[in-house]
C-alpha cells in the first residue's frame, strides 16, 4: 500500500471508514428495533395481564373463590393461546393453562421478565400481582425472533450495496479532492532547465491550495535565481581563465623552445605544460557544462558516416591500448549515416573508450559495436574490469563524480557528465546498460535525424 497513488490511498481510508460506520451503524440500529419491539412486547404482557385481574374483580364473587373457581372463563380472549399461572397470597397454585410445564413458570431469583426456553421455545414471561394474586404470563417470542432475523438478513444483504456505493463515492470525492493537486503536480512536471521562468497558476480561491502553490512557486523563484548564478559563474570562469592559460601556455612553449634553456628547465617546464593542458581541458568542459545548462550548445547537423568515425576510434585505440595489453574488438556496420555534429559524437566516443581504457582489467578487453535499430543509431562501448559498485551507479553521470574511488586513475569526473549532455542536446541519450564481473557496458543512442530540443527563450538553437 505504500507505493498506491494518494487518490487510492485517501479512497481505501474513506471505504473503510464507511464500512465500520455502515456496520456500526447496522448493528446500533438493529439492537433499538430489537430493544424497541421486546418493550412492546412485554408493554402486550402487562396489559394481558391486567384484562385477567379485571375479568377476576368484576367476575361474581372472584376474588372469595377458592382455586375450583379459576377456570378458562377467567382467562380472557387476549391470553388464549398464552402461558398463564396464578398463585394465591400463600403462593398456592390457584391456575394453571395447560401449555405450562410441570415446572411451573415461578423461577425465585430471575428478575421480572425473564427470557427461558420451554419445550424448545424461547418464551417470555412476565410476572404481575394483584390484590394477593401473583399471575405470571409467558408468551412465545418466535415472531419477534423471526422478525429481528429477517431485519438482520436485510442489513446484511444491504451492506454489499452500501459498500460498493460507498467505494465508488469515496473514489470520486478522492478524485475530485486531489484534482487540483494534480494540476499543480502536471504543470509543474512541465518546468525544466529550458524553462524556469514559468511558474504554477494560483487558483482566486484562498485556500490550502493556493497557499501551496504560492510555496512552490516562491521556491522556483529561488531555485531559478540560483541556477542562472551557478551558470553566469560557471560561463564566466571558464571564459576569464581561458586567457591566462593561454598566455601560460605560451610563456611555457616558448621557454621548452628556447635553446638557451637548461635541461633541468626543459624538464620542468614539460610538466608544467602538461597541468597547463589539464587546465584547458577543465575550463573547456566547465564552460561547455553551463552551455548545456543554459540551452546554448551550439550544434552543426551535418550528415557523416558513423561507421567511418569509429573505425578511426578504433585505429587510435589500439594504438593505445597495445602498450597496456589490451585487445580492442569492433562490430561495425559498412555505413551508418547519421545528422549530427560530427565533432560533439566524436567527444561522446572518446570519452567512452578513454574510461573503457582508464577502468580495464589487465590483458582486458574493449568492445565497440554500431547498429540503426528501430530507425535510430546506437554505439555500445563495453569493458572488462572492476563492476562500478550498484550504490554509485546511479551517480555515474554527474559533475566531478568519480565512480571508484581510486586516486590513482587520473581524472576529474566530467568526461560522462559532458557525454550525456552532449548526447541529450542531440535528442540521443546515454545510459549504463550494465556492470558486473564480466562487462561495464554503456549504450549511446543517437536519431539518424535532427530532433529539436527544447530551449529557454533567447538561447541560441542547435543547427
Amino acid at each position: 500500500m505504500k507505493r498506491w497513488p494518494l487518490r487510492w490511498k485517501l479512497a481505501f481510508y474513506a471505504a473503510l471508514l464507511g464500512i465500520v460506520a455502515t456496520i456500526a451503524g447496522a448493528a446500533t440500529t438493529w439492537a433499538v428495533m430489537r430493544h424497541s419491539e421486546i418493550a412492546a412486547f412485554d408493554r402486550r404482557l402487562a396489559l394481558d395481564a391486567n384484562e385477567l385481574f379485571r375479568d377476576i374483580e368484576h367476575f361474581e364473587g372472584g376474588p372469595e373463590h377458592n382455586r375450583v373457581a379459576f377456570q378458562e372463563k377467567f382467562v380472557p380472549l387476549a391470553l388464549q393461546g398464552r402461558l398463564v399461572e396464578v398463585r394465591g397470597p400463600g403462593g398456592e397454585l390457584l391456575y394453571r393453562s395447560p401449555n405450562v410445564p410441570e415446572s411451573g413458570l415461578n423461577v425465585p431469583g430471575l428478575s421480572n421478565f425473564p427470557t427461558r426456553t420451554i419445550d424448545g421455545r424461547a418464551v417470555r414471561i412476565g410476572t404481575y400481582t394483584w390484590n394477593g394474586l401473583t399471575a405470571h404470563v409467558g408468551a412465545d417470542m418466535s415472531e419477534i425472533n423471526h422478525n429481528a432475523t429477517n431485519i438482520l438478513r436485510g442489513m446484511v444483504a444491504a451492506i454489499p450495496t452500501v459498500l460498493l456505493v460507498v467505494a465508488i463515492g469515496s473514489r470520486w470525492v478522492a478524485r475530485q479532492g486531489l484534482a487540483p493537486v494534480e494540476a499543480i503536480r502536471q504543470a509543474a512536471a512541465g518546468i525544466t532547465v529550458y524553462n524556469l521562468d514559468q511558474r504554477l497558476p494560483v487558483p482566486p480561491s484562498a485556500d490550502e491550495i493556493a497557499g501551496l502553490i504560492e510555496v512552490v512557486n516562491a521556491t522556483f523563484d529561488r531555485l531559478q535565481r540560483s541556477f542562472e548564478q551557478s551558470i553566469r559563474f560557471s560561463a564566466d570562469a571558464s571564459h576569464h581563465l581561458k586567457t591566462p592559460i593561454s598566455v601560460l601556455r605560451a610563456g611555457i612553449e616558448e621557454i621548452l623552445t628556447d635553446p638557451d634553456t637548461p635541461e633541468k628547465q626543459q624538464t620542468r617546464a614539460e610538466g608544467l605544460l602538461h597541468q597547463v593542458h589539464h587546465l584547458t581541458s577543465i575550463a573547456e568542459n566547465l564552460l561547455l557544462l553551463a552551455r548545456a545548462d543554459a540551452g546554448r550548445v551550439d550544434l552543426q547537423h551535418d550528415e557523416f558516416d558513423l561507421s567511418e568515425l569509429l573505425e578511426g576510434v578504433c585505429d587510435d585505440l589500439r594504438a593505445l591500448a597495445e602498450p597496456r595489453g589490451l585487445t580492442v574488438e569492433a562490430d561495425l556496420p559498412k555505413q551508418l549515416r547519421v545528422v549530427a555534429d560530427r565533432k560533439a559524437v566524436a567527444l561522446i566516443i572518446q570519452n567512452l573508450v578513454e574510461n573503457a581504457i582508464k577502468y580495464n582489467a589487465p590483458q582486458g578487453c574493449i568492445c565497440i559495436s554500431a547498429c540503426a535499430p528501430d530507425g535510430d543509431a546506437e554505439v555500445t562501448v563495453r569493458n572488462n574490469g572492476e563492476p562500478i559498485p550498484p550504490e554509485r551507479a546511479p551517480h555515474i553521470f554527474e559533475r566531478f563524480y568519480r565512480a571508484r574511488s581510486d586516486g590513482r586513475i587520473p581524472g576529474h569526473g566530467l568526461g560522462l557528465s559532458i557525454a550525456f549532455e552532449l548526447a541529450r542536446a542531440h535528442g540521443g541519450e546515454l545510459e549504463l546498460i550494465r556492470s558486473d564481473s564480466e562487462w561495464t557496458e554503456f549504450r549511446l543512442r543517437l536519431p539518424c535525424r535532427p530532433v529539436s530540443v527544447a530551449l529557454p527563450a533567447g538561447a541560441v538553437s542547435a543547427g
